[in-house]
């Protein structure tokens, strides 16, 4: 008689700079949540063009300006800004148009509309052959308030100050890109002009709704903060937007533009198709945040663990794979909160604490936001962490239900707590797709 082997599925994952391999029984995995690579765009002038000339909600762009028009043309800072600039030089595909519609090189501002964000490079990513062609150039900063203008309140109760370049502009356009995030949902749309050209006490009121009871990664119609970040795009009069899909490679597969909500919500359709995986939520969810972001504890967390999330059932288990070889955080870097107190003591509070602290603006805001997410998951599953950098002491502060040294002890504590045969999903990616999540509509 002979007698069945079970197989094995094996898999490579990110660990300190290089790769470890790890093994499951194949026949519990039920998913594997991947990202799907579409072909680029033969051309992406031409098809930037098509997108200007054939929006969806909204007239050719041709048509929103004229000359003499002051025009605001506002980029991100995920990947629109090589786009429009050093890499692609797109901005000048934008240019031209404007320039054959009667706007001239020096009525435009460029703006960089990074939120809170740091600047990143900014200059060197846009590059100086776009930043001399137009009249001025933008780099949005949140805390200054000699840059902001109030332009009025949202129903949701924001009170809203933009840059004064976009407020005094006959005519914004933005160009984004669009992929899952825990704020907003979505990268894309209205998000170009909440948070990223909005005073810091716009951005912080905005993302104190994060505080819900329900995950807020991959929602956007029935998410308040996203809805919040559009009415703020309403009284920014972002009159034309155009969002890009990417592949893996950061190359662009679509173009979507037109209206900031008609367009988005029309290209989530293939966005999902790009980014979530359908499944029926797990027993064990098994992690990597991808590599580039493994080696540090608090970089794994953000979206990662709420991904995972939406992958388990209630009473689930997460298995997060993070060499955490650096730490938690690099020394004097991670995301700042205040003078007083680190993101990593933010993190050993509770998340009715951390709210609290986020009501009552104890620190940075938007760092606060990302540990309340994380931390709203390592109290409603069990979380085990499997690292090298971070002490087990250290991570039952943190809130982790177990801290490993090696998989197989992480996932044998898994099957202890939901037995062998427990399906297992897991998601493994590489770097830009380390947002991929479970498929979820709305």
């Amino acid at each position: 008689m002979a007698i069945s082997i079970p197989t094995t599925k094996t898999y490579q994952v990110p660990w300190n700079e290089a790769e470890i391999e790890i093994s499951v029984p194949a026949d519990s995995v039920t998913a594997e949540i991947r990202f799907t690579d579409l072909p680029p765009v033969p051309d992406s002038a031409a098809a930037l063009l098509r997108a200007m000339d054939e929006p969806i909600g909204r007239p050719p762009l041709a048509d929103l300006v004229w000359p003499g028009a002051k025009v605001a043309l506002l980029t991100g800072d995920r990947m629109t800004d090589l786009m429009l600039g050093s890499r692609d030089g797109l901005g000048h595909v934008i240019l031209d148009y404007l320039n054959r519609a009667g706007v001239r090189d020096r009525d435009v501002t460029l703006v960089y509309a990074c939120g809170t964000h740091p600047h990143r490079n900014a200059d060197e990513k846009i590059g100086p052959r776009l930043i001399n062609r137009v009249g001025r150039y933008v780099k949005h900063l949140s805390t200054d308030d000699d840059q902001l203008s109030f332009v009025g309140y949202t129903t949701r109760g924001n009170a809203v100050w933009l840059n004064r370049a976009v407020v005094e502009a006959d005519v914004v356009i933005g160009v984004g890109e669009i992929s899952p995030n825990t704020h907003g949902g979505w990268c894309g749309g209205g998000k170009m002009i909440v948070p990223g050209v909005a005073g810091q006490a716009t951005v912080e009121h905005n993302h104190r709704w994060l505080m819900r009871s329900e995950t807020p990664l991959g929602l956007a119609d029935g998410n308040p903060l996203r809805l919040d970040m559009e009415e703020g795009a309403d009284l920014g009069r972002l009159a034309f937007k155009i969002d890009v899909l990417v592949n893996s490679d950061q190359q662009i597969v679509a173009v979507y533009s037109g209206d900031f909500r008609k367009e988005h919500r029309a290209a989530l359709d293939v966005a999902r198709q790009i980014w979530m995986t359908k499944l029926d939520p797990v027993d064990v969810a098994i992690y990597s945040p991808g590599d580039g972001r493994e080696r540090y504890l608090e970089n794994s967390l953000f979206i990662t663990l709420d991904s995972a999330e939406l992958a388990t059932k209630p009473d689930g288990v997460i298995i997060l794979i993070a060499s955490a070889a650096g730490g938690y955080a690099p020394a004097g870097g991670g995301w700042p909160y205040n003078a007083h107190q680190t993101s990593q003591e933010l993190m050993k509070q509770s998340s009715p604490e951390i709210a609290r602290a986020m009501i009552e603006s104890r620190g940075n805001l938007r760092s606060a936001s990302m540990v309340f997410a994380a931390k709203r998951v390592l109290e409603q599953r069990k979380v085990f962490l499997v690292c090298e950098g971070i002490e087990p002491g250290e991570a039952k502060a943190l809130g982790f239900a177990g801290c490993f040294r090696s998989f197989d002890a992480a996932l044998a504590e898994a099957w202890a707590l939901k037995g062998r045969a427990a399906s297992i999903a897991t998601c493994f990616p590489r770097g830009i797709q380390w947002r991929i999540m479970p498929w979820r509509e709305g």
